[in-house]
């Protein structure tokens, strides 16, 4: 009878070390391969939502909000959609189609008259790039490069690029 109550209490405690365990939240993340997704991690900021419900006025008269054009200003990257991208591509024979992805990604598939220049080699080949001023919609396979490589051109003096993020956008 001893030897049951024993082994009771120490199932008993395996199974709350084990509780315990479970419900810390050491458990081990699954291991990703998505090398475009990876670095990120989004968190919720309360106060990123907060707004100032007496805005100042201005002259404006729109209450002292400011409309944001659709790029990054800080970069002057712009970020589009597959359609405005296809539609930007289809209506000048001038635009440049860059493809950021490995050289495997874009023989698997790519869009038809884009140009490859892994994300890696860039800042090395920007010489094939030589009008700082045409457009050029940049993309990768899902969004991570593409940015990286919009932001490389933007630093680089490129005054009109375009960011489509991932190629199943186009």
């Amino acid at each position: 009878m001893i030897r049951l109550v024993i082994i009771a209490i120490i199932v008993m405690l395996i199974v709350l070390v084990f509780l315990v365990n479970c419900s810390s939240g050491t458990q081990d993340e699954p291991e990703t391969n998505d090398d475009d997704e990876a670095d990120y991690e989004f968190g919720y900021n309360p106060e990123s939502v907060v707004q100032d419900t007496n805005p100042p006025e201005d002259e404006s008269g729109n209450g002292g909000v400011e409309t944001p054009e659709p790029e990054n200003i800080n970069t002057g990257v712009v970020l589009v959609t597959g359609a405005q991208a296809r539609e930007i591509f289809e209506s000048d024979d001038a635009v440049i189609l860059l493809d950021v992805r490995n050289q495997d990604e874009h023989d698997e598939y790519h869009i038809v008259g884009s140009v490859l220049i892994p994300v890696d080699e860039l800042e090395s080949r920007l010489s094939e790039l030589p009008d700082k001023d045409a457009v050029i919609i940049v993309f990768c396979r899902a969004g991570r490069r593409s940015a990286i490589a919009s932001e490389v051109l933007a630093s680089n003096g490129y005054t009109n690029v375009h960011d489509m993020q991932g190629i199943d956008n186009w």
